[in-house]
């Protein structure tokens, strides 16, 4: 009984801190993280798959452009948008939106960026705010904010909204353009970027935390089990 209870917490901790570390789709079974695809690997930091693009087609309903959501074949880099986001094209046609990892795009300037540089463009006019999300890099410490290069050349913040288990990094923003993340190199990494063997130290202390839950209900569990079988023997006894 011990042995197995014993097993079985060890299991809950390694799920828990599997689950934890990579983003909502992975909790149907226990695998690896996916490796960030670079365009080109900051130093020391090895590169083994080449980002993706992708797009997105959406129709116009009544007089409106449908909601969706763009994103690369890899889900490093998505944009949702609601009904009416975009401007409707003349003739009721349809609007493609679509991303793409660039190479040679300066960033913003004084920033230590942990994502690639990908570009968001349009068959029609944003004309109501879309929101932005890129997954940073595990290996980095986490990004502050999403910065912004729209038609005006300058890079700007647009926000954040971070989600350290799924390595994410969302704002909303109001143009269309080249999206980066990243945090000021003249600051200190942003809280939560602590990593052990290059992942976050936030999950092992959550798997660490349901293992000693676990484990601290296992002698009461055996005492009830022992209490119970020597119940059954007195009454044996007795009959």
């Amino acid at each position: 009984m011990t042995r197995k209870a014993l097993l079985l917490a060890a299991a809950a901790a390694v799920y828990a801190a599997a689950a934890w570390q990579v983003a909502p789709g992975f909790y149907d079974g226990i695998g690896p993280p996916a490796p960030y695809c670079w365009v080109t690997p900051p130093p020391n930091i090895s590169n083994t798959c080449k980002p993706a693009s992708g797009q997105r087609v959406a129709k116009v309903t009544r007089g409106i452009v449908d909601p969706g959501t763009a994103f690369t074949d890899e889900g490093q880099a998505q944009m949702s948008w609601v009904p009416g986001a975009f401007q409707t094209p003349a003739g009721g046609g349809t609007v493609t939106v679509a991303i793409k990892p660039v190479a040679g795009q300066a960033g913003p300037e004084g920033v230590r960026e942990t994502t690639n540089v990908y570009q968001i463009t349009a068959t029609s006019q944003l004309v109501k705010g879309a929101v932005v999300t890129l997954r940073y890099s595990d290996q980095l410490p986490a990004p502050s904010d999403l910065y912004l290069e729209d038609q005006s050349g300058t890079w700007r913040k647009i926000g954040s909204s971070t989600n350290s288990p799924t390595y994410t990094i969302s704002a909303t923003t109001p143009a269309l353009g080249y999206f980066v993340a990243g945090y000021p190199a003249n600051a200190t990494p942003p809280a939560g970027a602590a990593t052990v063997g290059g992942g976050q130290l936030l999950p092992i202390l959550v798997a660490g935390a349901i293992l000693l839950v676990i484990l601290a209900g296992v002698p009461l569990a055996v005492l009830r089990r022992r209490s119970a079988t020597e119940e059954e023997g007195d009454r044996a006894g007795r009959g």
